[in-house]
């Protein structure tokens, strides 16, 4: 976790100098003045800044190939009939189904606009132009489609354009200034006080939540899982990143806990006193199109890297949601889970096998009717 004041990026190097005026000065830095590679860079060291910006500069000039991540059309298929049923019965079905078809579609938008720009940023670094209205237009179309992913994609794919687990939420990751595997270890005994905003069931502010855990400088993992058992009932999860701790909260939560977090120490890790703001450092999202200045060529070498970075991560994406979509739908339409088909089916196997004339007629009666497709459906698995 971070000490605070206000701002938002960088990852410095905690212990009890962060009260330092140099280090203050650093804290306060302003995270909307660094680039994007900078911020790829606090978080993983800036080598997966210098290879975008290598491989950007390496394909700005190629002309893409039109069949390069070409958009596919998804075309759910509605549950209807005798298959809606087991749907309806059962919990959230119908309402994972529509979620997952939303995300879809929008990967799916998401994915022609992105081929568009990519064609039109080549053609424009190829002939050495200035930006035309149409790749300005092209442009701005991405940049509302992005800033509108969360609503849009129902929550299916973080910033990173990871999907959610499908019992889940998408979730935003971000690590607390000031607070590492090293920083867990050093300093002594301290007790961390807390305090994150709260939210009411209808996703407006509640009562605020206040936490204190303890450091003891002693057993690292026995201190994390002690963060991690804190911060669990506000709904944090903690895991490791080399030697960072990262921290993630779903995506609704995220804006209040950017801007409401406080935290207090003992002025070993962290200042005593009166309770300071959390400085919060969210991870690099796939793609920065609000970021974008395409009247150079470097500006346009930057775009296209950062959208050719993005393509794979979209087409997984799409991919590990259409596996989520293919499991609830095989779900709803058996009516029953694999297992379950697979113990019934053996039951009746072991039950008729050793059954007397007189067990077999009581039961024809009870499966006069019953046609060869729906016990086909029954037992699919």
């Amino acid at each position: 976790m971070l000490p605070a004041t206000t701002g938002s990026t960088s990852t410095t190097s905690p212990s009890h100098a962060l009260a330092a005026p140099a280090q203050r000065g650093l804290l306060n830095a302003s995270g909307d003045a660094l680039s994007p590679g900078a911020q790829r860079a606090a978080w993983s060291g800036g080598a997966e800044a210098a290879g975008l910006a290598t491989q950007a500069s390496s394909v700005a000039v190629a002309t893409p190939s039109p069949s390069t991540l070409a958009p596919t059309t998804f075309a759910p298929t509605p549950l209807r009939g005798d298959d809606a049923a087991p749907a309806a019965r059962e919990p959230g079905a119908q309402g994972q189904v529509g979620r997952l078809q939303q995300g879809l579609d929008y990967l799916d938008r998401l994915a022609a606009s992105m081929q568009q720009l990519k064609g039109g940023l080549s053609a424009t670094l190829a002939r050495q132009a200035e930006p035309t209205a149409a790749l300005n237009s092209q442009v701005d179309q991405l940049r509302q489609l992005w800033s509108q992913r969360s609503r849009d994609a129902a929550g299916r794919v973080d910033g990173d354009l990871q999907t959610a687990p499908q019992d889940g939420a998408s979730r935003q990751r971000f690590k607390l200034r000031g607070l590492d595997l090293s920083v867990l270890e050093q300093g002594g005994r301290e007790t961390l006080r807390l305090q994150l905003p709260g939210q009411s069931q209808d996703g407006g502010s509640g009562k605020p939540v206040a936490i204190a855990v303890t450091l003891d400088g002693e057993g690292t993992q026995q201190q994390l899982q002690a963060l991690a058992k804190a911060l669990s009932p506000a709904g944090l999860t903690v895991q490791t990143q080399g030697q960072e701790i990262v921290f993630s909260v779903s995506e609704s939560q995220w804006p209040a806990l950017r801007d409401g977090m406080t935290l207090r120490g003992e002025g070993k890790r962290f200042p005593s006193g009166q309770p300071v703001r959390a400085l919060l450092d969210p991870a690099p999202e796939a793609m920065q199109p609000q970021r974008w200045d395409l009247k150079d060529a470097a500006g346009q070498r930057l775009a296209l890297g950062q959208l050719l970075q993005a393509q794979p991560k979209l087409a997984q994406a799409r991919e590990r949601l259409s596996e989520q979509l293919d499991a609830v739908a095989s779900r709803s339409a058996s009516g029953l889970a694999p297992a379950q088909a697979g113990a019934l089916a053996d039951t009746l196997s072991r039950s008729l096998s050793g059954a007397e004339y007189t067990d077999v007629g009581a039961l024809l009666p009870a499966l006069r009717g019953m046609h060869r497709d729906r016990v086909r459906q029954l037992l699919a698995g």
